[in-house]
């Protein structure tokens, strides 16, 4: 006997699949048909659990709202955030691609109607200010170069991670996701560290 999923984890369910589905495919392959499909429900089953199509789009901001979700504040080194926020967003392309092609396209912005726009500008903002405020931290503390210019720096990590999922959706990556996760934060790290001077 299979056990029925509470509303709000098919509601989560239901999200996601919109996210894969408008990230991967566009807002034409958006229908409740191709929901259903990829939930593995009827179609008349996703108005149970949502009024409309409209409900359906505010409810994927809210989900991208919460997997974008920006490292743990708890961490003391500045740095150590950083590192988090970097590997945890380059995993969420890895897994689930979807994700960052919505936040970087006009996809879901003009599904949202007027407000669209700036909801979607607020949750790349949200990254970029919590990257420029752990490298704010971390010059401050004296643990990156100081000729870092830090809004460029911002611009860098952020095309890195848009690099980085293009060449996940190409299969071009050259290692397996968590090999090469690594490696783009030790090389970030490489320049954003201050060189030790050896006597």
């Amino acid at each position: 006997m299979t056990t029925r999923k509470s509303t709000q984890e098919r509601r989560r369910e239901i999200a996601d699949a919109a996210i894969k589905i408008i990230g991967e495919r566009g807002l034409r392959e958006f229908t409740a048909a191709q929901l259903a499909r990829e939930v593995g429900i009827k179609d008349g089953t996703i108005f149970r659990h949502f009024k409309d199509m409209n409900e359906i789009k505010l409810a994927v901001l809210d989900r991208l709202q919460e997997l974008l979700e920006t490292a743990p504040r708890g961490i003391e080194d500045p740095l150590k955030r950083l590192e988090n926020f970097v590997l945890s967003r380059l995993h969420s392309v890895a897994v689930q691609p979807g994700i960052q092609s919505l936040i970087f396209s006009d996809q879901i912005s003009h599904a949202l109607g007027s407000e669209g726009p700036q909801h979607i500008a607020a949750l790349r903002n949200r990254g970029r200010d919590f990257i420029r405020l752990c490298l704010r931290e971390a010059a401050e503390k004296g643990l990156i170069r100081e000729d870092l210019d830090i809004e460029a720096a911002v611009l860098l990590i952020t095309g890195m991670v848009m690099g980085f999922l293009f060449a996940s959706k190409d299969g071009a990556l050259t290692e397996p996701v968590d090999e090469m996760e690594r490696r783009i934060w030790q090389t970030l790290r490489s320049m954003l560290e201050r060189k030790q001077v050896t006597a």
